[in-house]
């Protein structure tokens, strides 16, 4: 039997949308075939997160930009792309969506992050805070994918179009603006951290916040969290969470 040309499913982070790589599937097509799935199963799927695996295809932002609004038309947010061809992860990010799946601790490039790095001792209390924590003093530039499992501390600035996900708390000594997970293994007490707060994307565990592309007051260290379901920025002051 052949694999289907489109395939949902469920997966741990909601629900996994797969479109064939074949190079005799045109995406109109797959589109199409995408629509009269959401269709027939609109009950069944409605008010889930979407994860998109388009393995060898190349699409352009305006294709993928095209496959959000529909399935937005369907109560489905799209979140997250899983692709093989890096222009098309470049168009996944230029929207601001993820680009892997929480545990896939590994770069663009395939390399393994931090796997090998030892973990700081516990305190007295024996509590290790600070454990499992990554040490970063560079700018995360536009391409780059950092993932964690641990605490993120980055010493410069996350640029557009570059993302960060931590199982734990993502602090930025610089400027935020790209996409930053916090808890993204579902962790709801996770904070995001910033001198200058301007993502193209927050989430912490399952909720997300997309920012005003505008604002009309001045630049002040900021620290986002979940408070009432919902994620809120207040100014960063000291704190014995940190």
């Amino acid at each position: 039997m052949t694999a289907p040309d489109v395939e949902f499913k469920g997966i741990r982070q909601g629900l996994l949308l797969t479109l064939s790589d074949a190079p005799d599937g045109s995406y109109q097509a797959l589109l199409e075939q995408v629509r009269a799935e959401l269709a027939e199963k609109r009950g069944f799927l409605q008010g889930s997160r979407v994860v998109l695996d388009v393995g060898g295809r190349h699409l352009v932002r305006a294709e993928l930009n095209e496959l959000q609004k529909l399935l937005a038309d369907h109560d489905l947010a799209l979140w997250a792309v899983l692709a093989q061809r890096e222009e098309t992860k470049a168009a996944a990010r230029g929207l601001g969506l993820g680009t892997r799946l929480a545990g896939s601790a590994t770069d663009l490039d395939g390399n393994r992050l931090a796997a090998d790095r030892p973990q700081a001792e516990a305190g007295a209390g024996g509590e290790g805070l600070l454990a499992n924590a990554l040490l970063l003093h560079e700018t995360i530039r536009s391409g780059q994918s950092i993932f964690h499992e641990g605490h993120v501390v980055i010493v410069g600035d996350v640029n557009p179009g570059a993302e960060v996900v931590a199982t734990g708390n993502v602090v930025v000594w610089g400027r935020l603006r790209g996409l930053v997970h916090a808890g993204a293994e579902g962790d709801t007490s996770a904070i995001i951290c910033a001198l200058e707060l301007a993502p193209t994307q927050l989430r912490i565990a399952g909720q997300i916040a997309i920012p005003p592309e505008e604002r009309d007051y001045e630049w002040l260290p900021e620290r986002a969290s979940i408070r009432d379901g919902h994620i809120v920025a207040d100014p960063w002051r000291e704190s014995k969470e940190l």
